[in-house]
């Protein structure tokens, strides 16, 4: 008995207060208008002088055509004419507004409403469990509660009282949206839909277009979150999807009625908002355990979810452009959003009710929603032809639609695809619009791309076809996606120039790696799979093989240009692939040869010298860029020297590895380790004698320096390795070579000198400074 008086005396206090907040409203606002209508008084101190000395009387001046120069008037007390010719008094204290006003007019009556409309739907739900009135008689005390609420809000605003005036028709409409919903889905008062469905729309209809007319967002907005507040607060736990969504598409059309001719974006907002909360609502209740329990086939409310599911999206793909399309303005950047929210929700419920079992299905839906953002595409370049935006973003939501249905169709890494996709169209967005956030969604959404491509590792697990497989191409689709990204800031004008190069750097650096990073991956797992079934004798050679030509491959993707952007990170980047490489290179040689085979022309020396020209290459390229802090100029000089420091080493490994492959597998050779050791001495000094003369001829003074290092390296090996294990024919031999070769080199010295080279150097370098 004692919780029953608490909920009497809730309900009661519950409905007490709508009333009191509308007289707090009312007072508040008399208060302003009283307010409003004083002019402002500029008080200052009255001198005793001036209070005792007597009122001058001006006197009165004839002046001729006077009356035509309009007085001086004060700014404040100015008169403006309105467009009929009619006198406008100036708004006197029109800034004067207080906190405290601000909340008696706005936050109180706000407050008040929602007070209201949970203690009618309260009472209502109340009176249903307890039997205290019968159905047609709580429906009727709804009904004539809105009735008095609306005939109220009227009367209070013709004598003035506005924002308040409004708030409290607001509230009628709510309760009416309520009283209707209650007698139709709970009560069921009415024999068919129709009655229920008719006067739902008339509610929606009388409070669209008491607010448009009007002008107020504010009783819209409070019109609509009654009606969307009415099934949570009336709800009884039945499961009644047509009813309900008959009931919330009434409502978004209402909303779109008013965007028909006021752009409420707030509106959209709530009715995008209460309509899917909503469907989410019955989806998470009443479908999803139905999707856990039926194992195999289709849910019994599929087609309901679906139904509904396709009828709000299109209700709410044209509810943000309505107004655009029918006024012929550009769409601003939340519209845009609000459209792409929209795709988003349905698809995700779309992939949640079908990519299990009907995974076919899903993909012609994906491009059902192709065909309808196309649609409004071209609808908007008839209408808008100037809203270059809205059309980018409508094709890139529809291009994203039909791409994501290939993989659904063909079963290959479609989330991986969709979120690739998807961080393209919001850098699109993002760049169109200037938006910093939805240019991080997009880094976002690529980044989900790469995770979901590491999650599906490893690529292949049997035999497969070598490039053209789904897993490849996946990777390829998101490089794609990391390329076009790339492309788009590399050639936008809308951020700065310092801030493009950055990104468009950084972002070709990453289409690089991840590409190399999926071509290793496939060779490795062709080296595993296919080759290894084929019975090749070292999958693993061929893997290492392969791997010099990648190396040597993105080495110049990293450089050329014009295709990689201006900057150091690229430069950066290349350098630390040539260190890498270079070793790997000079390491894995020695692991080429399995046959005896011909020194300097075979396949493997083709290979690894393929990777040495790339150097060569890479330097000659940097060179040629001119650049004012010459940066180019000192990249080119590190791969010039990487380039002949592996050069020299694979040369002294080719020689070696000739003499012990002969011996192995061709013929045995006695003394094959003092031919290589004396064949290697000849080398270094004819390759020292070479890089001497280049350094001559170059003007490089780096290459003459390498060459007497090597000279050095030369001397130590000659007196201490090759005096020790080489025989004597053969040490004559290497010591002659270095002799001659030393001597040569002297005499050029000696030669240049008398010629003014080393002079000529200096004055050159004096004059360059």
């Amino acid at each position: 008995m004692g919780g029953f008086i608490v909920l009497i005396l809730l309900a009661i206090g519950c409905i007490v207060c709508g009333p009191i907040a509308l007289i707090i409203s009312i007072i508040a606002l008399n208060r302003s208008r009283v307010v409003r209508r004083e002019p402002e008084r500029v008080e200052r101190p009255v001198r005793k002088e001036e209070a005792a000395k007597p009122a001058e009387v001006p006197e009165k001046r004839v002046e001729v055509k006077e009356k035509e120069r309009p007085a001086e008037v004060p700014e404040a007390a100015k008169v403006e004419l309105t467009e009929v010719g009619e006198v406008k008094k100036p708004e006197v204290g029109k800034k004067v507004s207080t906190l405290e006003q601000r909340i008696g007019t706005r936050w109180v009556l706000i407050a008040g409403v929602i007070a209201v409309i949970f203690a009618v739907g309260f009472f209502l739900k109340y009176a249903y469990d307890n039997n205290w009135i019968g159905p047609l008689g709580r429906v009727i005390i709804a009904a004539i509660a809105g009735l008095i609420a609306l005939t109220i809000g009227e009367v209070t605003r013709r004598r003035g009282y506005g924002i308040v005036a409004k708030g409290v028709t607001a509230l009628g409409f709510a309760i009416l949206y309520l009283a209707v919903f209650a007698a139709y889905a709970y009560y069921h008062l009415f024999a068919s839909p129709t009655p229920a469905f008719l006067l739902a729309v008339l509610v929606t209809a009388a409070a669209m277009l008491y607010a448009v007319s009007l002008n107020s967002i504010l009783m819209a907005f409070l019109s609509l979150l009654g009606g969307f507040l009415t099934p949570v607060l009336v709800s009884t736990g039945e499961n009644r999807p047509k009813a309900l969504f008959t009931y919330v598409l009434i409502l978004g059309v209402g909303a779109m009625l008013s965007a028909y001719y006021r752009k409420w974006r707030t509106v959209n907002l709530l009715a995008f908002l209460g309509t899917f909360l909503l469907y989410v609502g019955w989806f998470e209740k009443f479908y999803r355990p139905e999707i856990i329990k039926v194992a195999e086939g289709a849910p019994g409310q599929m087609p309901i979810a679906l139904a509904w599911l396709g009828v709000f999206f299109g209700v709410y793909l044209l509810l943000p452009l309505l107004y655009e399309l029918v006024k012929k303005v550009k769409a601003k950047q939340e519209d845009v959003l609000l459209v792409l929210a929209n795709a988003a929700v349905v698809f995700y419920y779309l992939w949640t009710i079908l990519f299990a079992e009907y995974r076919e299905g899903l993909a012609f839906c994906a491009l059902g929603m192709c065909a309808a953002h196309l649609l409004v595409m071209s609808v908007v370049i008839r209408r808008c032809k100037d809203d270059v935006n809205l059309r980018l973003a409508l094709l890139a939501i529809g291009l994203f639609f039909l791409t994501i249905a290939v993989p659904l169709r063909l079963k290959m890494y479609a989330i991986a695809m969709a979120w690739a996709v998807e961080g393209v169209i919001l850098a699109v967005i993002g760049l169109r619009y200037r938006s910093i956030w939805t240019q991080v969604g997009a880094a976002v959404a690529l980044l989900l791309s790469f995770a979901q491509l590491i999650h599906r590792l490893p690529m292949h697990t049997a035999m497969f076809d070598l490039v053209f497989n789904p897993a490849f191409g996946t990777w390829c689709f998101v490089v794609g996606a990391l390329l076009v990204c790339h492309i788009m800031y590399r050639a936008t004008s809308r951020l700065a120039e310092v801030e493009r190069g950055q990104i468009s750097q950084f972002l070709y650096a990453a289409t690089l790696l991840l590409l190399m990073v999926a071509v290793i991956m496939e060779w490795w797992w062709h080296c595993e799979h296919n080759l290894l079934v084929n019975l090749v004798a070292s999958p693993r050679n061929y893997f290492l093989k392969g791997m010099v030509t990648i190396f040597a491959v993105f080495l110049l993707l990293f450089v050329i240009r014009p295709i990689r952007p201006r900057g150091m990170v690229c430069k950066v980047l290349a350098t630390i692939l040539a260190g890498v490489g270079s070793v790997f290179t000079m390491v894995v040689f020695t692991e080429f040869y399995e046959s005896s085979f011909v020194i300097f022309a075979n396949v493997e020396f083709g290979r690894v010298a393929i990777f040495v020209a790339a150097l060569f290459a890479v330097s000659w390229l940097l060179r040629r860029e001119r650049e004012e802090d010459e940066s180019g100029r000192k990249f080119a000089t590190a791969f010039v020297l990487a380039g002949i420091f592996v050069l020299w080493v694979l040369l002294t490994e080719e020689i070696y590895l000739y003499w012990y492959c002969r011996n192995r597998f061709a013929e045995r050779i006695a003394n094959w380790r003092f031919l290589s050791h004396m064949y290697i001495s000849v080398m270094w000094a004819v390759y020292g004698a070479v890089l001497m003369v280049a350094g001559f001829w170059r003007k490089v003074p780096l290459l003459r320096y390498f060459a007497l290092g090597l000279f050095v390296l030369l001397l130590a090996k000659v007196f201490i390795l090759d005096t020790s294990t080489v025989k004597s024919v053969y040490r004559i031999a290497a010591f002659l070579a270095t002799g001659v070769t030393l001597v040569g080199v002297s005499y050029l010295y000696q030669f240049l000198k008398k010629r003014g080279f080393f002079e000529a150097m200096l004055a050159e370098k004096s004059s360059d400074k």
